[in-house]
């Protein structure tokens, strides 16, 4: 059986519950808009994706969803909203504390810098599971599922694509990751997680 070292986990939907719905609604109030006008700005225009893939920054990305808005728009509002979204899965953040114990476990989330910077807000219990080895996607200029995005993630950590695990919801995700040479598992559940890993020989 193959000896991993590395297991790296998705963070929306696999270590926290992620409401786009709720999170649009929640900016709508906070820009008095619509929550329809507030996905469409966001997640229509491919502004969220372009920040995910380390194609803007920042600043244009927050300029860019408040024209599509037309209303002002400020990063603390859309940091409000994004932790609004968020509910800790409390199962699996209990695993991850497990396998530490034995194995280097680190995040990769496709997102922006505005959410790797500010984590320690958005979702406090991930830095004493996963210290700095929490990555946001646009750090490596690239998005899952490309290659580049894990080969990226990979060798900040030190770690060889062979070494390490992936876990996402997405299958097309964990179709990326095998592809760079990682083993790989779609997130359906806890229980279904723990069967995974219980049978490469990680628990």
């Amino acid at each position: 059986m193959p000896r991993y070292d590395l297991i790296l986990f998705d963070m929306d939907d696999v270590l926290c519950h992620s409401d786009r719905r709720y999170r649009a609604a929640h900016l709508a109030q906070l820009t008095n808009t619509t929550a329809d006008r507030v996905y469409a700005a966001i997640w229509g225009s491919g502004i969220d994706a372009a920040a995910d893939a380390g194609k803007i920054s920042t600043t244009t990305y927050l300029r860019e969803v408040a024209l599509q808005l037309g209303v002002p728009f400020s990063a603390d509002q859309w940091l409000e909203a994004r932790k609004a979204s968020m509910t800790p899965n409390p199962e699996v953040l209990d695993l991850v504390a497990q396998v530490r114990k034995t194995h280097q476990v680190a995040v990769l989330t496709n997102n922006s810098e505005l959410v790797g910077d500010n984590i320690d807000f958005l979702f406090p219990e991930l830095r004493p599971l996963f210290g700095d080895l929490i990555f946001p996607s646009s750090v490596f200029g690239a998005a899952k599922p490309d290659t580049q995005c894990f080969l990226g993630c990979l060798s900040a950590i030190g770690m060889t694509p062979e070494q390490g695990i992936f876990i996402d919801d997405r299958a097309e995700n964990v179709a990326g990751a095998q592809k760079a040479g990682m083993a790989g598992h779609v997130f359906s559940g806890h229980e279904g997680l723990v069967a995974y890993l219980q049978e490469q020989g990680v628990l």
